[in-house]
């Protein structure tokens, strides 16, 4: 006999769920966690494996890292499925605390994802609440930790965030603004506002620029 879920789902009818994830401790654990939670999960570790497997499974959602190692990323897995098969519900699990911190934003990336930060997640009951909220399409506003006002960096904008990651790579301010196309004046404004918001010092006799590349390298994961 078909058994009826609380939320009037039949049981019977499994639902196929792709984990991209490229450590394999991590990988094992998630994948018994969303076997248990009654999915039928496939894995991949890196965005070749998981175009592949979305071929070959035909899954209803795809939980995904960002950062995969060398090759494309988990927003660029984002990136196909939001042109060409936006039935594939999504769920960015990451360590990654702002896609800004990859230079995007995540309605570019995929509108209608979730977004969870592997830090922030307390509770791992909240991936399966999150695999619900997309795979029916309910609000997601719970499901958004790249939106949390208490997310590293959240009062920054995505300029800050840009010249702060080219700090953190040791660009100058030549540097910064060749690559961004703006004039040096320009440039040097928008470094002295990143660095205030940091609450930096820019006239301390500490260095603000290696400062604000440490803070950077601690605080994007």
């Amino acid at each position: 006999m078909n058994t009826v879920s609380n939320s009037g789902r039949d049981a019977a009818y499994e639902r196929y769920v792709l984990l991209v994830e490229d450590d394999d401790l991590v990988r094992s654990l998630l994948a018994s966690f969303l076997e248990n939670a009654g999915f039928k999960v496939t894995t991949a570790t890196n965005a070749q494996d998981a175009k592949r497997a979305i071929a070959a499974v035909d899954p209803d959602a795809v939980v995904l890292d960002i950062d995969l190692g060398r090759g494309p990323s988990g927003l660029d897995i984002a990136d196909l499925l939001a042109s060409r098969r936006r039935d594939i519900a999504v769920v960015f699990l990451t360590n990654l605390s702002d896609p800004r911190f990859a230079n995007r934003e995540m309605e570019s990336a995929h509108p209608n994802a979730a977004y969870l930060n592997k830090t922030m997640l307390k509770d791992p009951s909240v991936l399966i609440q999150a695999l619900e909220a997309v795979l029916n399409e309910r609000d997601l506003s719970a499901f958004r930790h790249d939106k949390s006002t208490d997310r590293p960096f959240a009062n920054l904008s995505k300029t800050q965030v840009q010249v702060l990651k080219l700090i953190s790579e040791g660009r100058t301010n030549a540097q910064i603004a060749e690559l961004r196309g703006r004039s040096l004046a320009a440039t040097e404004s928008s470094v002295t506002r990143t660095l205030k918001a940091l609450g930096l010092d820019t006239e301390s006799d500490i260095n603000v620029r290696v400062a604000a590349a440490r803070a950077f390298l601690i605080n994007r994961d």
